[in-house]
């Protein structure tokens, strides 16, 4: 049983990354920024979690190759803030989320008060769910913009994500 979950999750992630091949594929190919780009845009990730202090992330640790480092802490976060230093223009990102008890997630993806995308995700125990907060046009982000995902967890469990795909025109 455990065998067909794993290969269940192993094609759903492999149909997920040929769906955002295809959109980027579609949309010109050059929406996912190189590592220089993404390290020259974005600096870290400042996660806010619910009832404790904020946890910072290294956006390479977020983007490497390694699906959820043990550096990456499971915890109840409400608030992802993308640290950038730069003007760009993004399509969105995509990433992935684990827990390890039934949870539910309402996932938003925002510009200082303004909601861009949102998408609710279930998460059974121990899967991984794929987060899609694609938009279908670029929007501006300044340098002085709060870029961020949204959390709103009612069953206060804790998660973990990992593996931020973000898609970038540099402005």
């Amino acid at each position: 049983m455990k065998n067909k979950i794993l290969i269940g999750a192993g094609i759903l992630l492999t149909v997920f990354i040929i769906f955002l091949i295809g959109i980027c594929g579609a949309s010109g190919g050059d929406k996912i920024p190189t590592e220089e780009t993404i390290n020259s845009t974005f600096s870290t990730v400042t996660c806010e979690v619910k009832d404790e202090e904020n946890v910072n992330y290294d956006i390479s640790l977020l983007t490497n190759d390694i699906q959820f480092d043990s550096a990456i802490q499971k915890k109840n976060y409400t608030k992802v803030n993308l640290n950038h230093n730069t003007n760009f223009a993004t399509y969105g990102v995509a990433f992935v989320v684990k827990s390890n008890s039934e949870i539910s997630l309402n996932v938003a993806l925002m510009k200082n008060d303004e909601t861009l995308k949102t998408t609710t995700v279930t998460i059974k125990n121990g899967n991984t769910v794929n987060v899609d907060l694609v938009l279908e046009n670029s929007v501006a982000i300044s340098s002085t913009d709060n870029f961020y995902i949204s959390f709103n967890n009612s069953t206060n469990n804790q998660f973990v994500f990992d593996t931020i795909i973000t898609f970038i025109d540099e402005v």
